[in-house]
């Protein structure tokens, strides 16, 4: 008769292998536990350096489109604020040409030039005004001011006609000689900047009224 092993001992053989697979069975759990939150955290940090880099990149368009859309609005400024001038200083000089024959007083005042300066004024409320190089507002400003002050010396007999011719006719000469040239410049330097970033005069307008 073979001999009966005691109870206890097939338990604990049977026990053993048991634990051991547990024991497996949790470190594979906790494992792959770890590994999910690990892929979740990976996909949201991901997605957040995604949203970040995409909003960087529309602020940086924003901010361009911002850019040129003014540079637009300046050289539209310029050369509108360049066609004035060049018309009432060639009126001026007209009028320095007829006072130089020393005109009587009725037809000096008939035929006083009327400096138009519907630019000039609108710009005092364009945000772009500011913009444009100073030296052109001051030079503009001097023009209007000084040609206007000599034809009302000259209406009011407080300085000879041919004088007056005189005086214009240097007025004229700044303005035509030195401040239109540049301020022609400084607009097709606008537009030639424009056209080196692709950006046709009147492209941003149009995209702009279409939304």
């Amino acid at each position: 008769m073979e001999p009966i092993q005691p109870a206890h001992q097939t338990t604990s053989k049977t026990a053993k292998p048991n634990l051991t697979q547990a024991l497996k069975t949790v470190d594979n759990k906790e494992l792959k536990s770890t590994s999910f939150w690990l892929n979740q955290v990976f996909l949201v940090l991901s997605t957040i350096f995604g949203v970040y880099l995409a909003a960087q990149s529309g602020l940086e368009q924003a901010l361009k489109f911002d850019t040129y859309n003014k540079m637009e609005d300046n050289f539209y400024l310029r050369t509108s604020l360049y066609d004035e001038v060049k018309d009432n200083a060639a009126n001026v000089r007209i009028y320095a040409a007829r006072l130089a024959k020393s005109p009587p007083s009725s037809e000096m005042e008939y035929h006083k030039p009327t400096l138009e300066k519907y630019i000039w004024q609108t710009m005092q409320y364009s945000p772009t005004t500011l913009e444009t190089p100073s030296m052109f507002l001051t030079q503009t400003r001097r023009f209007y001011s000084r040609a206007e002050f000599v034809i009302e010396a000259a209406l009011e007999r407080k300085m000879s006609a041919r004088q007056a011719s005189i005086e214009l006719n240097k007025i004229v000469d700044i303005i035509e000689q030195q401040t239109l040239p540049q301020l022609k410049s400084s607009a097709l330097n606008l537009q030639q900047e424009l056209k080196q970033n692709d950006i046709i005069i009147g492209s941003l307008k149009e995209a702009d009224n279409a939304h």
